[in-house]
């Protein structure tokens, strides 16, 4: 990949939301040296991660957060996975994909007739195009709170075929206008859609504290108070489960989540949801 001035890449050329793309991709990339127990491996991230010239100092400011990127990574795995067998015909579409490599990551395990979409803002598609040039996912530049961001996408679904929605650090980052937006026109593009979204309490989102936040300038501008409450941010979609995230990162962070729930009469500090639009 070419350099930009002052020996950077286009990728040091993104701001804001955009540039929280890559402290998962680092996280990913290194989850052999982060989570030595695990058998996650992500060769495609560390290939994507090497071609950016990525500086860890630039936005890796807490191991903890590139720790959490990578248990994250895993839930959504396994409920993907655990989709695309129930539907092999499956068409799973990532919003706010960034350079996710969960196609490349699963092509082993899903069966081949899954079908891989994904939507970002247009600076990241190009910069997608360039690191991922055999991208196994087909990849359209739109804003997910603008009412038609999934009509370039329903030829490639057509009406039978199951979809599901993967927002993986995403719906934080939308007001609630935007979310609500969100909600509205995915149930109303794929109206037996499954959605799997990580979501943070608004105590944690409206802080301002996260490390994410103090790294890239971007901002949180939303939480729920549990996937139910996920669930409740527009009419047409049911809670399935709740699947917990910041528990897995270390003894001390499910002391906090613990501590936290009991504050929070139950509610999560941060999890995934997996919601099912209704007829």
């Amino acid at each position: 990949m070419s350099n930009t001035s002052g020996g950077g890449t286009a990728a040091h050329a993104l701001s804001g939301v955009a540039m929280t793309l890559l402290p998962p991709l680092y996280g990913r990339a290194h989850a052999a040296e982060l989570l030595p127990g695990t058998a996650f491996r992500d060769p495609a991230a560390a290939s994507v991660l090497a071609s950016t010239g990525y500086r860890a100092p630039e936005v890796l400011t807490d191991r903890s957060n590139a720790l959490g990127s990578v248990h994250r990574a895993i839930v959504f795995d396994e409920l993907t996975a655990a989709f695309c067998r129930e539907h092999p015909d499956a068409v799973v579409v990532s919003v706010g994909i960034g350079l996710d490599t969960r196609a490349e990551r699963l092509a082993g395990a899903l069966p081949a007739s899954v079908t891989w979409l994904g939507i970002d803002v247009p600076e990241v598609v190009r910069l997608r195009a360039e690191l991922l040039p055999g991208d196994r996912s087909r990849v359209f530049a739109a804003s997910i709170t603008e009412p038609g961001w999934a009509d370039q996408l329903l030829p490639l679904v057509g009406e039978r075929r199951r979809v599901l929605v993967l927002a993986e650090g995403v719906l934080m980052y939308l007001d609630p206008a935007g979310l609500r937006a969100f909600f509205a026109s995915c149930r109303s593009a794929f109206p037996a859609a499954e959605l799997v979204a990580d979501f943070f309490h608004p105590k944690i989102a409206l802080s301002g504290r996260h490390p994410i936040v103090k790294a890239t300038g971007a901002q949180f501008r939303s939480g729920v108070r549990g996937g139910r409450g996920l669930a409740a941010v527009a009419p047409g979609w049911e809670w399935i489960g709740d699947h917990r995230v910041m528990e897995r990162i270390s003894a001390g962070h499910r002391a906090a989540a613990g501590l936290f729930r009991l504050l929070a009469l139950g509610a999560p500090a941060y999890s995934a949801a997996r919601l099912r639009a209704t007829p």
